[in-house]
């Protein structure tokens, strides 16, 4: 294979998931679907037209997912359409990766003051401040 293939390949890593989705209009005007997500209850939105809720669920279900490191397992799909005679359920894929890589997470700056000796040697190994302390921060936050 081609070392460029390669490096592609492994930046375009996909981390694709499908879930049953619930698209209702029995409760809105008609034509206007609600789209819910029974394995994940934080996944909700909408669409004027059916088209336009099957083309806005992957990324509320994305959007509920790409930072979860365990993940709801889907349900079965004839479960769901037992459940949901009125409603239209389909399966919707989302790949989180690339979802992952469209969320903008805002920065702030934060100034902190350390030993001098510490920052030096630091400084000598080319220790990156801010990755350090983002590094601390998150291992201290871990629940």
């Amino acid at each position: 294979m081609n070392p460029i293939t390669k490096i592609w390949r492994r930046k375009m890593k996909k981390r694709l998931v499908v879930y049953p989705a619930i698209f209702d209009d029995s409760e809105n005007k008609k034509g206007v679907y609600s789209v819910e997500f029974p394995d994940v209850p934080d996944a909700l939105t909408y669409g004027n037209s059916l088209a336009e809720a099957l083309d806005r669920a992957p990324e509320a279900l994305g959007l509920s997912l790409y930072e979860l490191e365990n993940l709801p397992d889907p349900s079965d799909i004839n479960d769901i359409r037992k459940k949901n005679p009125q409603a239209i359920v389909n399966l919707v894929s989302v790949d989180l990766e690339k979802i992952r890589l469209t969320v903008k997470v805002p920065y702030v700056r934060k100034n902190t003051t350390l030993p001098a000796d510490i920052a030096q040697q630091a400084e000598e190994r080319n220790i990156n401040f801010s990755e350090t302390l983002l590094e601390g921060l998150k291992q201290k936050l871990k629940p």
